[in-house]
């Protein structure tokens, strides 16, 4: 009886000895499983972040025409303030003047910082600089950020005639 017994106990420890041994595989293969990401969760994140990116680029893009916009508008002013100071220091000034004039008259040049009128053309006009500043509408070159001069357009003037 007493081997019986031994025997029963025996079989009991070993089928717990398989029970634990089996766990510990499932275990393993759990944690071997997840070292990694599936091909599906790698496509999705993908997914994700080309839809947030499709939203997105448009709103910067932008706000990138408008920052480049916003840099012509300031060379504009300070072609149209150094007009106006030499104006008052020496009593005249033409409106058919244009950057590159003005750039050249040792008068006008020192009122000028000739580096920072980068996106203006040459023959960029001080009434075409006044209407800028005053609001008018206008458009920029792709590549090289210029000012399209033949796109000026006074909303000032525009508004008058609405009237």
């Amino acid at each position: 009886m007493k081997n019986y017994y031994n025997i029963k106990i025996i079989k009991v420890i070993i089928k717990k000895e398989k029970i634990r041994n089996a766990c510990r595989k499932v275990i393993l293969n759990k944690r071997r499983k997840s070292k990694g990401f599936t091909l599906i969760e790698i496509i999705a994140v993908i997914a994700i972040i080309g839809i947030l990116s499709a939203a997105i680029l448009p709103n910067v893009n932008g706000y990138i025409k408008e920052a480049k916009k916003v840099k012509v508008v300031d060379q504009c002013r300070k072609v149209v303030m150094a007009a106006e100071s030499y104006k008052l220091k020496n009593n005249l000034l033409e409106e058919v003047k244009t950057v590159s004039y003005m750039k050249a008259t040792a008068g006008l040049s020192k009122y000028l910082d000739k580096n920072s009128l980068k996106n203006l053309p040459e023959d960029t006009t001080l009434s075409e600089c006044r209407a800028i500043v005053n609001g008018g509408e206008f458009d920029i070159e792709g590549d090289n950020d210029m000012l399209k001069t033949e796109t000026i357009t006074n909303t000032t003037s525009l508004s008058q005639k609405n009237e």
